[in-house]
């Protein structure tokens, strides 16, 4: 298993896999309306492509670009992806925070790469930030989205907690599993599982994330109909018999015309002031 799943070529399809999905969301921004956030979902596939490449040049690049560099370009990914759901939901992200642990990661990470030279430790950091970010995620995605879809997501809320779930068990298993690795190119099997659901998870966030575009999309076009029916109703209507005059300029009934723009149907009676007044008691 371990000459099967070559773990430079998969980190490699990795990055590329990404690239494509860059290019899948620069061309869903072209073609259709998008809403404050997508931008950065966009910079999200390019800079999880970027990290992902160099990874895949690790002990042929400097350790710099293909350790520390590449793996802050992945954790810079999810948290572009979090600051995108928070414009996306209209909130205000916490950019200095984001900020801020980027800072933290970069100095541990060049901690345990040049002082204190070890994969496992270096595992057990990258895992942390990156189950703690799809966390929050996951809460953008059930607490905040609702605001602006009528329903809530479970499809990609449950994703995200299994995203958040997965570098939990990648750090159980570094301490667990005997081979102890000193590099992730010649890592074991379950760090090649790792990249390859890496690959299928950055396809479904991603389509997911165009997914809820096009649904808020199509819930404004839904609400924009309905206001339209409503603005269509504010049309002349006779003083005396209460006709309406559509657009063509013919005069119909009251119950005719909102019949024709909404979706209602009327049921004909007669109130007691008018049977008072039409068929008064003797």
């Amino acid at each position: 298993m371990q000459a099967f799943l070559d773990m430079r070529t998969l980190i490699f399809t990795s990055g590329v896999t990404s690239m494509f999905l860059f290019v899948c969301m620069v061309y869903a921004r072209q073609k259709q309306k998008t809403y404050d956030g997508f931008l950065y979902w966009i910079f999200a596939s390019l800079t999880n492509a970027t990290g992902m490449i160099l990874l895949s040049q690790r002990d042929i690049w400097p350790d710099f670009l293909t350790v520390v560099i590449a793996n802050a370009c992945l954790i810079l990914s999810m948290m572009l992806v979090n600051i995108g759901l928070n414009y996306f939901t209209g909130l205000q992200p916490r950019n200095k925070l984001y900020l801020l642990s980027l800072l933290v990661f970069l100095m541990v990470f060049v901690y345990f790469t040049y002082a204190l030279p070890n994969l496992t430790f270096r595992i057990v950091v990258f895992s942390g930030f990156q189950s703690t970010l799809y966390v929050i995620a996951a809460i953008l995605i059930y607490r905040d989205l609702p605001r602006i879809l009528p329903q809530k997501n479970y499809i990609l809320f449950r994703f995200f907690i299994f995203c958040a779930i997965w570098p939990v068990l990648r750090i159980i298993s570094s301490f667990v599993i005997s081979e102890n690795p000193v590099d992730l190119i010649k890592a074991g099997f379950f760090h090649q599982l790792t990249v390859l659901v890496s690959i299928a998870a950055f396809m479904i966030m991603y389509i997911g994330l165009i997914v809820i575009n096009a649904q808020r999309v199509e819930q404004e076009m839904i609400d924009a109909k309905n206001d339209i029916k409503t603005i269509a109703g504010l049309i002349p209507i006779c003083a005396n018999c209460k006709k309406i005059r559509d657009g063509k300029g013919s005069w119909n009934k009251l119950e005719t015309y909102l019949s024709k723009h909404n979706d209602i149907e009327f049921s004909h009676g007669i109130c007691p002031e008018c049977m008072q007044k039409s068929y008064p008691v003797k």
